[in-house]
């Protein structure tokens, strides 16, 4: 998401205790509906075998857990702190 981000003009990263969201509602309408489609893509393959569900709605891309996990609010938290990392 990071680099989709980074190549998109307009789009964000929302972390959710919950879930992972990339926001395009900012980009060029037409660009962000493409890389929204190429990241869906791209994410739907590597997280293949991974207990997540990766959806598209309007102007968004989310990955979120299929399950709800007891943690997952430490996984938000190690999430944050790898995003802010590689800033």
């Amino acid at each position: 998401m990071q680099l989709y981000t980074e190549a998109t003009d307009g789009s964000n990263i929302e972390i959710k205790e919950s879930a992972l969201v990339w926001h395009h509602q900012d980009a060029d309408p037409d660009f962000g509906s493409c890389q929204a489609k190429e990241l869906l893509n791209h994410l739907e393959s590597v997280l293949a075998n991974e207990p997540a569900v990766v959806t598209r709605g309007q102007h968004i891309v989310e990955v979120k857990p299929q399950v709800f996990f007891k943690f997952f609010p430490l996984c938000s938290l190690i999430l944050k702190l790898r995003l802010e990392w590689t800033k």
